[in-house]
């Protein structure tokens, strides 16, 4: 059950924290690094995409006054299920009510009443110069990876809950969420992780890499090991990883940063990606809002290097991110944590619907192919 509230907008001048309604004068980081031993319970949310970029001194998009930069939701109770095994958790001192639990009936939606109607903001052409334009600027010395993003709008017809549950089942998603921020809902179907922390012990995944999944065996081998040997995806994977292991060295013990499990293709029901795991000791004292500000934007989702990759993404971009490539889980009171990068998100507003996908771009990168994957990265949610 969702305790108190903690709520970062933009005013059109700065950031305004509040919890439960009061303002609190800190920076968005700060703030939720503050408030977290305020309850006993993990707090479970999202941030924005803006709004890591601000922390961290980096340049982004404008944003209209009162957009959304974080929600976390302290919890007190929460239901843990599987199959049909179920456990009630509580951080409370009182006695957990299992009234508070009791069975919904089913959505009287069926699942042929869903349907999701997505269009690409821009056309292939105008993806294509993007595109170009990032390879010019690669070739002049401006930066070595981009990641290029595009929003897919429409309409949805149907109750988010449904929507999710169908998408959790195709996708399987290992950071799946549904998240109410207050208004608007979030939809994450995200496999990539990209902070968790265990005392000292914090690490990422980045993924970078991606080819189709065809369910033939035969077909989905040839694609993965020509995944694992394309020397484009393995520049931009490498360019990635080199990037991450950077970020957790700037709040690591010196000499404990390493890459246990470099590129790894690791298969999901309609796409493969590569996969790289870098972990970190973090060096004593480190906070919350320190770790946060060090990792955050992902790596995966800028480019190298991150500064002059925003500077080029806040121009070329169709509008602003969102909770898409922000950050998405939950922060324990010690500041263990667990944070997916949500990708394959979209963000619900009543029947508005907006899904983003985006790939890195190398000088290498094939237009066409590129916009072949942003396609492809819809399918999880199309279907």
């Amino acid at each position: 059950m969702p305790g108190p509230a903690l709520v970062s907008a933009w005013d059109g001048l700065a950031w305004i924290t509040r919890l439960e309604g009061v303002v609190l004068e800190l920076p968005p980081w700060a703030a939720l690094e503050g408030v977290l031993g305020l309850q006993a319970g993990p707090w479970i949310g999202a941030a924005t995409f803006e709004l890591a970029c601000d922390e961290a001194a980096l340049p982004r998009q404008p944003l209209a006054p009162g957009a959304l930069g974080q929600h976390w939701a302290a919890v007190a109770e929460a239901l843990w299920v599987q199959g049909d095994r179920a456990e009630l958790w509580s951080w409370s001192d009182d006695l957990p009510d299992p009234a508070h639990w009791t069975t919904q009936p089913a959505s009287s939606k069926a699942p042929g009443d869903l349907s999701v109607d997505l269009a690409a903001a821009w056309s292939e052409e105008q993806h294509r110069a993007a595109v170009e334009r990032i390879q010019a600027c690669i070739l002049d010395g401006g930066f070595y990876v981009a990641n290029l993003c595009v929003p897919f709008e429409g309409r949805f017809c149907g109750d988010p809950l449904d929507l999710a549950l169908a998408a959790f089942q195709r996708a399987r998603p290992p950071f799946g969420a549904l998240l109410d921020l207050g208004g608007p809902r979030l939809l994450s179907l995200s496999m990539e992780r990209l902070l968790s922390r265990r005392g000292e012990r914090v690490w990422s995944q980045p993924i970078k890499g991606s080819a189709p999944l065809t369910g033939d065996f035969e077909v989905d081998r040839a694609q993965a090991e020509a995944l694992r040997a394309d020397p484009k995806e393995r520049a931009e994977h490498t360019m990635i990883l080199d990037l991450v292991r950077n970020d957790l060295g700037r709040v690591a013990q010196t000499g404990s940063v390493e890459v246990v499990r470099p590129m790894v293709v690791e298969p999901y029901p309609t796409v493969q990606h590569l996969v790289s795991t870098v972990e970190a000791m973090a060096r004593p004292g480190l906070g919350l809002a320190d770790l946060l500000r060090a990792v955050l934007p992902g790596g995966s989702v800028t480019g190298a290097p991150k500064h002059a990759v925003c500077s080029h993404l806040a121009q070329a971009e169709a509008g602003p991110r969102g909770f898409y490539c922000g950050a998405v889980g939950w922060i324990s009171p010690g500041g263990d944590l667990d944070l997916a990068l949500p990708i394959r998100t979209a963000q619900i507003e009543g029947s508005r619907l907006t899904y983003w996908a985006g790939g890195g771009i190398t000088r290498l990168s094939d237009p066409g192919r590129e916009w072949a994957e942003l396609h492809l990265k819809t399918r999880v949610i199309r279907n």
